[in-house]
């Protein structure tokens, strides 16, 4: 090869270095097409058949550490514990707080309620927020909506979870219903949600869907892996290691878990996530106040 020849390929090659520094490399599982429905488990796990009525479970199931996992933990949703555990106590508070702050109903409105009714909100969350221009979950709302009553409701903090609880509370037994297919900002979300599900990261090199979808059933160090389909609807939920816990701490959580870092409750990244399994969630029940381990 010519000398000049072996210039012109140095060259190009110098050339074209700053995109690719731009573009930060990054590994993906395969990028599965999720029905954007809870039905859609049934291709996934199977295990929706086991859970898909909060009403008629298997307890046998739930008393069985090997098979639990079939239940997707849903034996752990409301009725279960009905006056004891500590998500009960978050509504409390949350009522509290909420009463106070809507004295004039301008913080109900705000967040998104009509004629002053909490019923069926939370089943339309995550929404496209005109007024954040763009789309948010509902504690993200929350904070904004308390600041606007000279209040800190800090994303992630307790107060802002237990808002959150006592407003979902009063959506319990209504179905999840966001719509992830119309051409929109949620949907958009959905679909950069599904890509973020997919990517791998930290020092493991691990994504969500490297359990969530290929090792459903497995062992996971003490802990069964379970579907990911249905998950949102029990957010913000009573963990009794961690008290109160919402979906966006549950991410940061999982990231410390798989040692990649964390992100701030209400980040993008995490909105995006939330959304993708919130629409994973559609036509499931809203189910706060609930416990998990």
């Amino acid at each position: 090869m010519k000398p000049t020849l072996i210039a012109m390929i140095l060259l190009a090659g110098m050339v074209q270095l700053p995109a690719q520094a731009d573009a930060p490399y990054r590994e993906y599982d395969v990028i599965e097409d999720y029905l954007p429905n809870v039905k859609g488990d049934m291709q996934l796990s199977g295990s929706y058949k086991h859970w898909k009525d909060p009403k008629n479970l298997d307890w046998r199931l739930a008393g069985n550490p090997e098979e639990n996992w079939k239940l997707n933990w849903k034996f752990m949703d409301p009725p279960f514990n009905t006056s004891v555990h500590g998500g009960h106590f978050a509504a409390d508070r949350g009522e509290a707080i909420f009463k106070e702050l809507n004295k004039t109903g301008r913080f109900a409105a705000c967040l998104g309620a009509r004629n002053g009714s909490l019923k069926g909100l939370r089943t339309h969350y995550p929404m496209d927020r005109p007024d954040l221009k763009h789309v948010a979950g509902l504690e993200e709302v929350i904070e904004r909506c308390a600041a606007k009553e000279g209040r800190v409701l800090q994303n992630g903090s307790y107060d802002n979870s237990a808002v959150s609880v006592y407003v979902a509370s009063q959506s319990t037994g209504m179905p999840i219903n966001i719509n992830v297919t119309r051409s929109g900002p949620l949907k958009a979300s959905f679909e950069r949600g599904r890509k973020l599900f997919h990517m791998r990261a930290g020092r493991f090199n691990l994504a969500c869907s490297s359990c969530h979808t290929h090792q459903i059933g497995l062992h996971l160090r003490g802990n069964v892996v379970t579907t990911p389909y249905g998950d949102a609807a029990h957010f913000p939920v009573y963990r009794t290691r961690y008290q109160l816990q919402s979906l966006h701490l549950r991410f940061a959580e999982c990231n410390l878990d798989t040692r990649t870092q964390p992100l701030v409750p209400g980040s993008r990244a995490y909105t995006d996530l939330e959304v993708f399994l919130t629409g994973l969630t559609n036509g499931y029940p809203v189910s706060v106040p609930s416990e998990r381990d």
